[in-house]
């Protein structure tokens, strides 16, 4: 799946490109610098939304199968983004896009923060998924809507960057709740950040009248990518809710000292993003890219599978971030250039791919884990690795 790939048919000169995100959209740094803002500071709302379930359980007096119902909640917020997002472009225009994504998330905090019974924090966490996702999806397409080169760099950047503050959220959670006794300040703070975003972003190119996002048949190559995807982030999130896990049961590590480790996995994902935002393997395909970070993933999730040892398990953990962090920017920035005239129908499906995987993978080891031991579920990471090389195979080429 190299860039050449990308650029075959549907990359020609006279192919123009998704008429309601112009070229020069996403150009100057102020604008770049604010929508990266944006982005991160939606993962920070994304991680803590996860590490304020054990509060809103307490809290709200729930089981513990009622508070893992919020994670179920935020996934299928963020599959009905990846079916609607293009319609609601389509019907208001897409610079309004993200004012409804901004608007949204304000509208999920304050019903989770302040939710006085389960049903409104469900509902929070569903609205937090669908606007996280819209605006996600109006970011990417902004930012992919370069070259193919330009558009892997830009989207490993902004993912490094929303790394960062993704892993600061259980800290600044943390502290809110032991030294404020309010951990709820620390989901306030993403309010006050989008108020001041909004208020100090350029609205030159913001045109409300622009042109509605034409309806377009995304092209069959898509689907390759789009596939691709969904092993990639299934093989992410199969690591961050297991991991630490299975590192406890294979080393016998406290469960404490287990998750302290498994935070390696972020850290591998961050350097892989930002040496890729820094411009390694600019000159490479994309086929190639994926393939070599697929094969690290492989011997990552094995040295932790056969590991018994605390630093060996270590050592797995950063190579299966390392391995897994290019496939969703560099996967995506390849689903953009695909479809040039249906950029935002692409990176919406693309957001569909992520919920399917979210809400799909990690059950999918657990109910494995029910039945033949987390070590033998763990089988399923390296699994879904093959079956992804096994996709970069029969995609075609343009060559």
């Amino acid at each position: 799946m190299s860039p050449e790939t990308t650029a075959a048919a549907p990359l020609n000169a006279d192919s123009p490109p998704d008429a309601a995100f112009p070229p020069d959209a996403a150009s100057s740094t102020r604008n770049i610098w604010i929508l990266f803002s944006y982005l991160a500071v939606w993962a920070y709302l994304l991680y803590g939304l996860g590490n304020a379930t054990p509060y809103l359980r307490l809290d709200l007096h729930l089981t513990d199968f009622q508070a893992g119902l919020h994670a179920s909640a935020l996934a299928f917020g963020t599959l009905t983004a990846g079916i609607s997002a293009d319609l609601v472009a389509r019907r208001l225009g897409s610079s309004w896009l993200l004012d409804l994504a901004v608007a949204d998330l304000t509208i999920a905090i304050a019903m989770v923060v302040l939710a006085p019974s389960l049903p409104v924090s469900l509902a929070g966490a569903f609205l937090m998924g669908l606007g996280g996702s819209y605006l996600s999806i109006h970011i990417n397409v902004r930012m992919g809507s370069g070259g193919a080169s330009k558009a892997r760099r830009m989207l490993s950047q902004i993912n490094a960057v929303s790394m960062v503050t993704a892993a600061s959220a259980p800290v600044v959670l943390g502290l809110a709740a032991s030294v404020l006794h309010a951990w709820r300040v620390a989901l306030i703070v993403p309010v006050a950040a989008f108020v001041v975003l909004t208020i100090i972003r350029p609205r030159g190119s913001d045109t409300r009248n622009q042109v509605r996002t034409p309806h377009a048949t995304l092209p069959g190559a898509y689907w390759f990518a789009w596939l691709l995807l969904v092993l990639g982030v299934s093989i992410e999130f199969s690591f961050v809710f297991w991991g630490s896990t299975m590192v406890a049961r294979q080393t016998g590590l406290a469960g404490a000292d287990a998750s302290i480790l498994a935070s390696l996995f972020v850290a591998g994902m961050f350097v892989g993003r930002a040496a890729i935002g820094r411009g390694l393997g600019a000159g490479r395909p994309a086929r190639s890219i994926i393939a070599a970070g697929l094969v690290v993933v492989l011997a990552g999730s094995g040295i932790v599978w056969v590991s018994t040892l605390p630093v060996l398990s270590a050592i797995g953990l950063f190579l299966g971030g390392l391995g897994t962090s290019g496939i969703w920017p560099v996967g995506l920035s390849v689903a953009l250039q695909i479809a040039p005239r249906a950029q935002l129908q692409a990176a919406a499906r693309a957001s569909l791919a992520s919920g399917f995987a979210v809400l799909l993978a990690p059950s999918a080891l657990g109910l494995a884990a029910d039945y033949v031991g987390v070590a033998g579920a763990w089988t399923i990471i390296p699994g879904l690795a093959v079956a992804a090389l096994a996709v970069l195979a029969v995609t075609p080429r343009s060559d």
